[in-house]
């Protein structure tokens, strides 16, 4: 049987609320006193802004600045220093982040349904996304390309793609952006504004259009699970899917 959160209600309308919530979906007011909301908004405001400004400079960095994008080097570095840079701002917001690092809610169903999903995306996302950069760009894109010359290709690139991505963006937008935003908004505007954020830090036009839904996906999931775990999961499979449909285009497997 799984515990669910119990609600309580807002002293300005009455309206049930969840135990995060700061800000009453209802009536938008405050659910907590007002000198606790004013330092708090200011707080947790500047240290969303200031964690999402460094991504958007880094990532910046990677797409406009050759050896950042095209070098094995530059890519790892980049990973590297979003991660650490990931984990210091988990440390300040350790108590908010603490409890979604446990896998709370588990259920092995549950956790197979999204596997076959994020398989079963990735394998629809790619299609299209091949489809369109043949069909209109008239070029082919290839992961692989960039680590074709290591003595571990195909490790490294399932490595540096699949599951450093996936607990390193987990970690910073379903984690540290949405736990910030929490405390200064309801949860779903923090469930559409991390979304959006997190599709703008990719800098791609086509990838928006499923970018934007898969991270509204892995934000209610977050809320509704209270854990970051599901959504690391889902994250790596989409990842690894699209570096094995690559590998088996290569003829590489």
């Amino acid at each position: 049987m799984e515990v669910v959160d119990a609600e309580y209600e807002c002293s300005s309308c009455g309206a049930a609320l969840q135990p995060e919530e700061v800000i009453c979906h209802q009536c938008g007011q405050p659910t907590i006193p007002v000198e606790e909301w004013d330092g708090a908004y200011e707080r947790y405001r500047l240290m969303v802004v200031i964690f999402f400004s460094i991504n958007l400079f880094v990532c910046l960095l990677f797409n406009f600045w050759p050896p950042a994008g095209e070098t094995i080097t530059g890519l790892v570095l980049i990973d590297g220093f979003l991660l650490s840079c990931g984990l210091f701002f988990a440390y300040l917001l350790w108590p908010e982040i603490k409890p979604l690092l446990k896998w709370n809610h588990f259920a092995w169903w549950r956790l197979i349904l999204l596997v076959v999903m994020a398989v079963g995306a990735a394998l629809v996302v790619n299609y299209g996304v091949k489809w369109i950069n043949e069909k209109i760009f008239e070029r082919e894109l290839y992961y692989y390309s960039s680590f074709r010359h290591l003595p571990y290709p195909k490790t490294t690139m399932f490595l540096l793609i699949a599951l450093v991505p996936a607990f390193s963006e987990e970690l910073a937008y379903r984690g540290i952006i949405q736990a910030g935003l929490l405390k200064i908004m309801h949860g779903r505007q923090a469930v559409v504004l991390t979304a959006l954020l997190f599709a703008i830090i990719h800098m791609s036009l086509i990838s928006f259009v499923w970018l934007l839904p898969f991270a509204l996906f892995l934000g209610w999931l977050r809320q509704r699970m209270n854990t970051l775990w599901y959504g690391v999961v889902i994250h790596f499979c989409f990842n690894a899917t699209t570096c094995l449909m690559e590998l088996l285009e290569l003829g590489l497997l």
